[in-house]
């Protein structure tokens, strides 16, 4: 039986990352110190806290609880501060000069020649640096605003991380869905070493099958082993990413279902424009300058437009990734269907005796392969529709992010 999860090589690298990630932040999920967050309900919050994982809280979790969230908002945060304290200092010291300005005027210090120089030197301080000022006011005003740069660079740093612990909970529930056909397969598998152990002492079988049925059981436990390992490595690095500690066991929520209507209804045009106008990359390169040139204006609306390109190809192989997901699970559907009525067909025909012991424990794995293929194919139906829907939302994991 094929072992399959979705975990892909970027995959493996963010569980490498996220093991050094520090801890980071006052507290986490499930913690009563937490104070519940402007705009959060007290029900939201403590849903938030509850120390479950659902899939749906995931955004929630990152946005308040990710130790590189917090530590990227926070890095944010303290520049605008420190950007606002200088602004603060140099009003202050602006209004030093005026007033040095207005004593040597109000004194009478102007009517000679050092005095006036030492006015005007002042007067033309204040004057520059009132302008500077005036221009940082502007710039924080801006940056203060919903759509600045420095909220457009909270909200993909939000969505990086949100996406990438979708995809470790995806691979999550495949690992555990799998296990739980392995262990099914384990034990079977042990019956039926029993049973080739009783059939050689009854002298219908030889030690050959036995040793086979040795190596299977063998087989299956190592496969367990290794899936337990992966499925630990999983769990620990999605409570990380939600910034449970790491005494904390919180329970995994499942995957969403999937309307199949939703599925039919995608429509790639539509979809393409809205992650060309929302893709950040893009957005990053539109703000560019063009050096107010010719050549520079070409040089730039050829790169936009190549740009633009590159992203609706991705759509195009990603919409053709969920079509072939969801054709191979419509085929994994009715094998399963198939599967069901083979199962029902061999408990009947045990019961009455028209089937060996061992030919219904290999209808049986037939059974669970096929409840596990069917599974296996729904989570990468999902993956394949989440990874869409993050790019028309502006994500879009390349080697260059």
């Amino acid at each position: 039986m094929k072992k399959k999860f979705l975990l892909s090589i970027f995959m493996v690298a963010v569980l490498a990352a996220s093991s050094v990630i520090p801890a980071y932040g006052a507290s986490g999920p499930g913690r009563p110190e937490n104070a519940v967050p402007n705009g959060v309900t007290q029900e939201q919050w403590d849903r938030l806290n509850d120390v479950t994982i659902e899939f749906d809280e995931l955004s929630d979790l990152v946005r308040y609880f990710n130790p590189g969230m917090l530590n990227t908002t926070d890095t944010i945060y303290d520049s605008l501060d420190n950007q606002r304290y200088i602004h603060e200092e140099m009003n202050r010291y602006i209004m030093d000069l005026k007033d040095k300005a207005d004593e040597l005027k109000d004194s009478g210090a102007t009517d000679t020649a050092e005095g006036m120089d030492q006015y005007m030197i002042l007067s033309m301080t204040v004057k520059g640096m009132k302008t500077s000022a005036e221009k940082m006011g502007r710039s924080l005003d801006y940056l203060n605003r919903s759509n600045s740069s420095v909220q457009s660079n909270i909200s993909r740093a939000a969505k990086n991380y949100t996406y990438y612990a979708n995809q470790v909970m995806i691979s999550y529930n495949s690992a555990l869905a799998n296990r739980t056909t392995l262990q099914k397969v384990a034990e079977l598998s042990n019956s039926a070493l029993e049973v080739q152990k009783l059939s050689v002492k009854q002298g219908v079988s030889t030690e050959a099958a036995v040793l086979s049925a040795q190596k299977e059981v063998l087989s299956a436990q190592s496969s367990l082993l290794k899936l337990d390992n992966t499925i630990d490595s999983l769990r620990r690095s999605l409570c990380l990413m939600t910034g449970y500690s790491e005494e904390a066991v919180p329970a995994i929520g499942g995957l969403p279902e999937l309307d199949p209507i939703t599925v039919s209804a995608i429509d790639l045009e539509a979809d393409t424009a809205k992650a060309i106008g929302n893709n950040y990359n893009l957005i990053s390169k539109r703000h560019t300058t063009s050096n107010h040139s010719t050549t520079g204006m070409k040089d730039k609306e050829a790169r936009d437009s190549e740009g633009e390109q590159n992203v609706a190809i991705t759509m195009q192989s990603y919409y053709q990734a969920i079509l072939q997901a969801k054709s191979t699970y419509e085929a994994a559907c009715i094998s399963y269907e198939k599967a069901i009525l083979e199962k029902e067909k061999s408990d009947y025909s045990i019961k009455i005796g028209l089937l060996s012991k061992i030919s219904y424990m290999q209808a049986q794995m037939s059974y669970f392969e096929a409840e596990s293929e069917k599974q296996n194919a729904y989570d990468s139906l999902y993956q394949a529709y989440d990874t869409y829907q993050w790019a028309v939302n502006g994500i879009i994991m390349t080697s260059e992010q």
